[in-house]
């Protein structure tokens, strides 16, 4: 997947992510947009800016369900097409986030407000960390819920529920959640996948992705690229210098991603370009 672009003028590098219909990013679990000690886009909101698209983040719940969090998403997105003028958005949905954005669009009627939708190592069919974690790891479960809450309360969340998050996200949860929310007709769905190698340069992703191998196959460190999979899948994330990407290097989450020469706002400014070119 190319990254860098040369322009031949301004005005052809400020059009480049000029979409008809406004941009709306939604985080994944366990993070929240614009919070200094996570900083979860870094510099991707401003630099899709300078290249003409009209951004917004979601600024839902951390630690929250699927619903809870799609309620936030719903007005947040009314409040955006009511400053905006536009009549629909675009969601690009990272992980837990494009799960949310699926059941905003299929349970809360916003089939025509939403143009289109992109996940990005989104669980669609689960995770088997997810499954791990609530069932196989011999822990005070409650206990370290009751930690991650109040960690969750101090980003933000009034009302954390990380337990509830987390089984939400296991393969057989994910397995209702899919008959129950299905497609709308008229919003175009698109996903990506990454893919974490034996020559990756963390031990702790390569960890995680040797875990969950033996559940889920190849996968970014939290999830699978079968799971990952939605629409119109578009391929796995890749460059001839960054042949391994984690679930944190697509979006460039600095505090955990490792891959420098990745650079993840080119690669949402290349999503947008296509989107523009779909006309949406």
């Amino acid at each position: 997947m190319d990254q860098v672009i040369e322009f031949e003028s301004t005005s052809e590098k400020l059009d480049y992510c000029d979409t008809k219909y406004p941009i709306i990013l939604v985080s994944g679990l366990g993070f929240k947009d614009e919070i200094n000690i996570s900083d979860y886009w870094g510099k991707i909101p401003d630099f899709l800016k300078a290249h003409g698209a009209e951004v917004y983040t979601a600024s839902q719940d951390a630690f929250n369900s699927h619903v809870d969090n799609a309620i936030k998403l719903k007005y947040r997105i009314l409040d955006i097409l009511k400053n905006s003028g536009k009549e629909k958005v675009n969601i690009i949905g990272h992980s837990k986030g494009g799960i949310e954005s699926r059941y905003l669009i299929s349970k809360l009627g916003f089939g025509d407000k939403v143009a289109s939708l992109t996940t990005l190592g989104s669980p669609h069919r689960g995770s088997g960390i997810a499954d791990i974690i609530v069932g196989r790891i011999p822990l005070p479960k409650i206990a370290i819920a009751r930690l991650i809450n109040i960690y969750g309360m101090l980003l933000g969340d009034k009302r954390p529920d990380s337990m509830r998050a987390a089984v939400q996200l296991t393969r057989l949860a994910m397995e209702n959640f899919n008959k129950d929310v299905p497609n709308i007709e008229g919003v175009y769905y698109q996903s990506y996948a990454s893919h974490v190698n034996h020559a990756y340069p963390s031990i702790m992703w390569r960890t995680l992705a040797g875990i969950l191998h033996n559940i889920d196959g190849d996968n970014d460190g939290l999830v699978s690229i079968e799971s990952s999979k939605w629409g119109e899948f578009k391929g796995v994330i890749k460059t001839e210098k960054c042949p391994s990407i984690s679930h944190a290097d697509m979006i460039g989450l600095k505090q955990f991603s490792i891959v420098r020469d990745f650079k993840a706002h080119w690669f949402f400014a290349n999503i947008i370009h296509d989107l523009k070119k779909r006309g949406y």
